[in-house]
């Protein structure tokens, strides 16, 4: 709602009054939000991550800027009276043909969100253009209040300016192309994002490949066969999941067990699969699936069943339950949640009924909640309260092969309980936990920003 408020609102300004558009005001705005942006897009795989708030304002100065400066412009050209009708003709149809651009064209042309960087060119080429052709009218509005007007050069001085920091900017916005596609395998762009596959260190023993989904990383593998097959990034030795699998009574008999997981990634967890094991993934983007098994093997060498369901994990869930019944898993694992956005549905009470619906009677729930934005403790433990489980949090710090990794596990199985507590792996809960209540009618992202 944010960004097509600030859309409208230039729309606002500019028709109502000319006097409400002055370059001098408006360029140089325009010109901040751009370095703005290109900083947050230079941060995009940095150690310390810009903040929500300086990001939502980057984005949201340029986006406002590239606004008032179009519209301004057009307001500035707009024609007599006589033809306004064909004037706001030609208003609706670029938006029209902006919307096909972005929506149908951009998708099969870039295989990343490139639009972006070429309305920031384009905008900017044509407000120098305007103001290069436009004799006078910056004087003009510089000289307003002044005593002694601007020399007549001053047009001139402007442009130059104006130009010089476009190029630079130009520049800047190619070169984050560039830093994009070093070392990518394929990148693919669809519905749901953009996927970058990626490979670094060829030819050492750290030969690896990571896949991406935005800036967020979503796993990696190691290519030398001695690090081939063993858990990486979230999902190492020391995180939530793998203590949910490996502790997990039924591995500690021998016995088979039965692993779902909503959220594919590079299929890592599959590393974990014994002979006779059986493992659901369900993933909403198919993409996933085609990265995962082209460029990576955890899928194709799992020593258990594999099984990839396309599709949202809720929906296929609730689909398989009134079908096919429960699928009795002895894991569930949840990992969508570890991205710059979460999918909220979820993370509900109505959600977590049908999960425990597939669960069998000792269960255990994994629920993969790192993320640089927000804190979904609270959320997950109220919900484990309304489910009546027991709730631990694990925290690993990483390790050469492992990133920082934040787990939930809810469970009401005894046994599993006593061994995550011998072990001494779970963190103690240092408050009780916020009453924040999700469900299929309210959820409220502000209360759990970090």
């Amino acid at each position: 709602m944010l960004p097509l408020s600030l859309y409208l609102i230039s729309f606002i300004i500019c028709f109502d009054r000319d006097a409400w558009y002055v370059r001098t005001v408006w360029y140089p705005f325009l010109a901040i939000g751009i370095a703005a942006l290109i900083y947050v897009l230079k941060q995009d795989y940095a150690d310390q991550s810009v903040s929500l708030v300086n990001e939502v304002t980057a984005y949201s100065a340029v986006l406002f800027g590239l606004c008032m400066v179009s519209h301004g412009e057009m307001v500035r050209n707009r024609p007599s009276t006589d033809h306004l009708t064909l004037f706001y003709l030609y208003v609706a149809l670029g938006g029209a043909l902006g919307g096909v651009l972005v929506n149908l064209v951009a998708p099969h042309v870039f295989n990343g969100y490139w639009e972006l960087h070429l309305v920031v060119v384009a905008v900017g080429f044509a407000a120098v253009v305007s103001l290069f052709l436009d004799k006078g009218s910056l004087t003009r509005s510089l000289t307003r209040s002044l005593t002694r007007p601007l020399p007549s050069f001053s047009r001139w001085a402007f442009s130059f300016v104006a130009a010089a920091g476009l190029a630079f900017a130009s520049q800047q916005l190619w070169l984050h192309k560039q830093d994009q596609g070093y070392g990518s395998l394929e990148s693919k762009r669809g519905f749901f994002g953009v996927l970058h596959a990626y490979e670094q260190n060829v030819g050492t023993k750290d030969h690896y490949r990571a896949l991406y989904y935005g800036r967020i990383r979503h796993g990696d593998q190691y290519r030398y066969s001695k690090f081939r097959n063993i858990a990486t990034a979230y999902y190492g030795q020391g995180s939530g999941v793998s203590f949910a699998i490996r502790l997990h009574p039924q591995r500690l008999a021998g016995a088979p067990m039965n692993v779902g997981a909503i959220g594919l990634g590079v299929g890592t967890i599959a590393s974990y699969g014994q002979a006779e094991d059986e493992y659901t993934f369900y993933e909403i983007n198919p993409d996933v699936e085609y990265m995962a098994n082209r460029y990576f093997s955890y899928l194709g060498e799992s020593k258990a069943d594999i099984n990839v369901v396309i599709g949202d994990g809720r929906t296929s869930l609730a689909k398989q339950l009134s079908t096919e019944g429960s699928k009795q898993f002895d894991v569930l694992v949840l990992d969508a949640f570890n991205g710059d956005a979460i999918p909220v549905h979820l993370l509900t009470e109505e959600a977590f009924v049908l999960y425990w619906q597939h669960l069998k009677s000792d269960g255990v729930l994994a629920l993969h909640i790192t993320n640089r934005h927000l804190d979904l403790t609270d959320v997950v433990r109220q919900l484990a309260l309304k489910s009546a489980k027991q709730v631990l949090h694990i925290e690993n710090l990483g390790g050469r092969r492992t990133s920082p990794n934040e787990w939930v596990i809810m469970t009401s199985n005894s046994e599993f309980l006593d061994i995550i507590e011998d072990k001494k792996v779970a963190k103690t809960w240092l408050h009780d936990p916020k009453p924040i209540f999700w469900s299929d009618d309210f959820s409220n992202l502000f209360d759990i920003i970090k």
